[in-house]
């Protein structure tokens, strides 16, 4: 659907059907990875700092943009690109442990014990992760981790251990910005995608073979190249998948040092498990094993991956129809960097086609990016899913999240989110708005003992006073909405703001230090307003 046409029409559901090609959206966008240089009327400025953060962060605030539009673009990417480590608040008490205790005590009071810690575990997890974004400095790390994940898909609930999904998004974020055919080796001996697509389960016995064909299929599928090249050429049959299936088989579960009932975080091959007679795999026959097949995938279809994982990061960074010279280019980039994903990630976010208006403000954002972006860029204060006390209720930012359909851990199916026009359908806007106002009128909580318990809050008062006016009111609307909006308002939509701040009062009055203006219920007003905007929904 055509941005334009999308804003013109506003926020009903039905304003986010339809369909569009690509030459009807792409007509006027710069088709090259030429470095964007700036020009007369058209520099370095907060929209486009704004967009940069925007799209390689997740809710970056004011002061962060502003930062952003003082110290220019080249040091802006290099702080993007720069990583961090995170804390382990929440999580601190088993992280980083080489085993824990996997198998289950017998019936009764033990049994109940553990299977409540295990939960309680995979729970936090998914919590902690939201904090990591929330307390997260200028970085691309979360937004490049959340990307593997939905790529190399995994799910906890297959998974089924906390202890074993971690070191898989632990390995996503530190090779966040790495090398995508390590990377793509890396996650193939992982207990999380060995256990999600019964790689545990692929073996030769003594008398019979179990070879399972779920990872190889999804390996070439979905990992790596893709059905077919940008020609509708089949990259692989079906005996390719029989094939890279008995080489990728001979792998379980590594046994604890501290034997049962214990179990390593890790996987080990075992030789006695693994079909070594020879395979014919794209041309080539050997007795391949693991490291075998993905060294051939990346060589014999190097054109067909680098073009299919290119455009996958296109589609997440820039626009959810590739622009295929654009996309061409990073892959030429990516094969002569020898798979490494900085550069190219780099060239992208210094592109003068990514900057261009036609790409502005042109992505639906994901419910990670409604959801805890909102958190983060507003300062969202007591949120219950960060403290490590008792239970998380049902109305809370997770249990919100998981119902509108993006919780990290839980992805639909191994072709992860799909993301796109999904994110705002007649099902999804209703949801997504309706968590904004209630995070504005602090009406996420529950009833107890006769009193309402928030799990969320804001402070308008200093969301306001962030901004270089707040005293001034015209200017205040004026910063407000630039923030918040990733185009400029119509002059109809910002009669609409300045209204909703002014709220009857007289401008020549308004003073942020002034109760008897109401100014935190005003401020709340304009914010619910900016909601249910329909730029609110894209970035």
């Amino acid at each position: 659907m055509n941005r334009r046409a999308f804003l013109r029409i506003g926020t009903s559901p039905a304003s986010f059907r339809g369909s569009a090609h690509a030459s009807d959206q792409r007509a006027d966008a710069i088709g090259s990875l030429t470095p964007w240089r700036g020009s007369a009327g058209d520099g370095w400025d907060y929209a486009k700092a704004a967009h940069l953060l925007r799209r390689a962060m997740i809710g970056p605030v004011d002061a962060e943009i502003r930062r952003a539009v003082d110290e220019g673009l080249d040091a802006t990417i290099g702080r993007l690109l720069s990583r961090f480590d995170p804390s382990f608040y929440l999580i601190e008490d088993w992280v980083g442990d080489d085993s824990f205790e996997y198998f289950a005590p017998e019936e009764g009071p033990l049994l109940e014990v553990w299977l409540k810690e295990k939960l309680r575990r995979r729970e936090r997890l998914g919590r902690w992760w939201l904090k990591v974004i929330v307390d997260s400095p200028v970085s691309i790390q979360e937004r490049m981790t959340i990307f593997w994940h939905s790529h190399f898909v995994s799910d906890i609930r297959v998974v089924e251990n906390a202890e074993w999904m971690y070191p898989q998004i632990a390995l996503f974020r530190r090779e966040a910005l790495g090398n995508f055919r390590e990377l793509t080796r890396e996650v193939s001996k992982g207990l999380a995608m060995l256990k999600y697509l019964d790689g545990v389960e692929s073996y030769v016995g003594d008398t019979e073979s179990h070879i399972n064909e779920n990872y190889a299929r999804e390996l070439m599928e979905l990992f790596t190249m893709g059905v077919t090249d940008w020609e509708g050429r089949p990259n692989y049959t079906q005996r390719d998948v029989s094939e890279v299936a008995r080489a990728l088989s001979g792998w379980t579960r590594k046994p604890s040092a501290q034997g049962p009932p214990y179990s390593d975080i890790a996987a080990e091959f075992v030789p006695s498990r693994w079909d070594a007679g020879s395979k014919t795999f794209l041309g080539r026959s050997g007795s391949f094993a693991t490291d075998d097949v993905i060294d051939i995938i990346f060589t014999e279809r190097a054109d067909q991956v680098a073009k299919f994982i290119c455009g996958k990061l296109y589609e997440a960074f820039v626009y959810n129809v590739i622009d295929r010279d654009v996309v061409a280019e990073m892959a030429e980039l990516l094969k002569r960097s020898d798979w490494e994903i900085r550069p190219v990630i780099e060239a992208l976010l210094r592109s003068g086609h990514f900057y261009d208006r036609a790409n502005i403000g042109a992505l639906p954002k994901s419910m990670v990016d409604y959801y805890v972006g909102l958190v983060r860029s507003l300062g969202v204060g007591d949120v219950d899913d960060f403290l490590p006390e008792g239970e998380v209720p049902h109305n809370s930012l997770s249990g919100r999240m998981m119902r509108a359909g993006q919780m990290l851990l839980y992805p639909p199916s191994v072709k992860g989110w799909a993301g796109g026009r999904a994110w705002v359908s007649s099902a999804a806007l209703p949801i997504r708005q309706k968590f904004a106002v209630d995070v504005v009128e602090e009406k996420i909580g529950y009833p107890w003992q006769g009193e309402w318990v928030k799990l969320l809050t804001i402070d308008p008062i200093t969301i306001a006073r962030g901004f270089p006016s707040p005293n001034d009111i015209h200017a205040l609307a004026a910063d407000m909405a630039r923030f918040l909006l990733p185009l400029p308002p119509t002059e109809r939509e910002m009669e609409r703001l300045y209204l909703a701040l002014l709220d009857g009062g007289v401008d020549y009055e308004w003073s942020i230090d002034d109760p008897d203006q109401q100014p935190g219920r005003r401020i709340r007003k304009f914010l619910k307003t900016a909601f249910q905007l329909a730029k609110y929904q894209l970035y």
